[in-house]
C-alpha cells in the first residue's frame, strides 16, 4: 500500500477523537420537556423501611455474596438521529466491561442498542426485581451525550432518543428499591459532556538529592440519595476521547477502568474500590492526550474523570 493510501486512511479513521464529535444537535426536538427535567415522584408521604445490610457506622460495605450482583452494560453504537455518528468501538467497549464485572464476580448482562423505552424498561424490570441476596449494583451506559445549555443538564442518547442522565439511577434509590438501600450502587458513564477544551498544563518538579456485636437490633436512617458512585469519563462541560494507539481500541475512560478492574480482582489483599477509581482517573489523565489532525482545536487535549460520591463506607470486593 503506497504512502498516499496510508495518509488517507488515517484521514478517514483518525486514531483519536471525541467520542463521537457530533454537530448539530442544539436544535433536537425534547420530547418530555418539563417531565425530563423533574421525574414524578410516585413515593408517597412518609418514611418508608428497608433491612439494613450493614450497621449504621460500619466502615465497609458487606461484601460476601455469589454472585455480587447484576452488572448491566449498555453500549450504543448506531443511532436514528442522523447527527449522531456511529460508535464503532461500542462492542469493544462492552466486552471489556463484561470481562472487568465477570472477574469481580458479578453478573454481567450486556445490552447493545436499545431504543428509550427498551432502556427505560430495562432499568425499571431490574428495580423490580428481588435484590435481597445481592451485595451492590453496577450499571456501565457507553453513547452519546449532550448538555442543554439553558440550565447545563445532562442526557444521554438512547438508539432512538436521548433521556436525562439521571435515570440511570433514579429508580434505584432507597426510597424506590429497597432491595438495594444501603447497598452500595455504580454508575459508570462514557459520554461527551459538553465540547470545551483541555490543553493541560505543563508539570516541572525540582529534584533535590536522593466494633463489638451485640444481640440488639440497630435502627438508623440513611437518605433516600445515599450509597451511590457515579463516575463519568470526563469533566462536566468536557469531552470522553476514543483511540487506537498504545493498546487503547476504543474508549479511553472503559480501557482504563476495565483493566484496572481485572487487575484489581487479580490482587491481593484487594484494595479498596476508591484507591483503585483514584488510579483510573490518576491514568487516564496522566497517560492519555489526544493524537488528532493538528489544526484540530481538540489536537494534544487531556482528559479527567469525574465522580460522584454518596457512598458512606469502604468497598472490598
Amino acid at each position: 500500500m503506497s504512502d498516499a493510501d496510508d495518509s488517507a486512511r488515517a484521514e478517514a479513521q483518525p486514531r483519536d477523537g471525541r467520542d463521537g464529535e457530533n454537530e448539530g444537535l442544539a436544535n433536537t426536538t425534547e420530547n418530555r420537556g418539563a417531565e425530563a427535567e423533574e421525574p414524578a415522584k410516585n413515593v408517597p408521604w412518609g418514611r418508608p423501611t428497608a433491612c439494613a445490610a450493614a450497621d449504621g457506622l460500619s466502615e465497609c460495605y458487606p461484601m460476601n455474596r455469589r454472585p455480587r450482583g447484576a452488572a448491566l452494560i449498555f453500549a450504543h453504537s448506531k443511532f436514528d438521529n442522523k447527527d449522531l455518528k456511529p460508535r464503532p468501538s461500542a462492542a469493544h467497549d462492552a466486552e471489556l466491561a463484561r470481562g472487568a464485572f465477570e472477574a469481580l464476580e458479578f453478573q454481567p448482562e450486556v445490552f447493545l442498542d436499545l431504543t428509550r423505552n427498551d432502556l427505560e424498561g430495562k432499568l425499571s424490570e431490574v428495580a423490580k426485581r428481588d435484590h435481597s441476596g445481592c451485595d451492590a449494583l453496577a450499571i456501565v451506559f457507553m453513547s452519546h451525550g449532550e448538555v442543554k445549555p439553558r440550565n447545563n443538564m445532562e442526557f444521554v442518547w438512547a438508539k432512538d432518543d436521548k433521556i436525562p442522565t439521571k435515570e440511570l439511577w433514579i429508580n434505584f434509590t432507597a426510597e424506590r428499591c429497597a432491595g438495594l438501600a444501603g447497598k452500595p450502587k455504580l454508575y459508570f458513564i462514557q459520554a461527551c459532556r459538553g465540547p470545551d477544551v483541555d490543553k493541560g498544563v505543563n508539570m516541572t518538579r525540582a529534584v533535590r538529592g536522593m466494633a463489638v456485636q451485640t444481640d440488639s437490633i440497630e435502627e438508623y436512617v440513611i437518605p433516600i440519595h445515599a450509597d451511590q458512585l457515579v463516575m463519568w469519563a470526563s469533566y462536566p462541560g468536557f469531552p470522553a476521547f476514543t483511540s487506537q494507539r498504545e493498546g487503547i481500541q476504543g474508549s479511553v475512560f472503559i480501557h482504563f477502568l476495565a483493566e484496572n478492574l481485572r487487575n484489581y480482582a487479580l490482587s491481593s489483599p484487594r484494595p479498596s474500590l476508591s484507591s483503585i477509581l483514584l488510579k483510573v482517573s490518576r491514568e487516564v489523565a496522566v497517560l492519555y492526550e489526544s493524537d488528532i489532525d493538528s489544526q484540530n482545536q481538540y489536537h494534544k487535549n487531556k482528559q479527567v474523570p469525574y465522580i460522584h460520591s454518596t457512598l458512606l463506607r469502604e468497598i472490598y470486593f
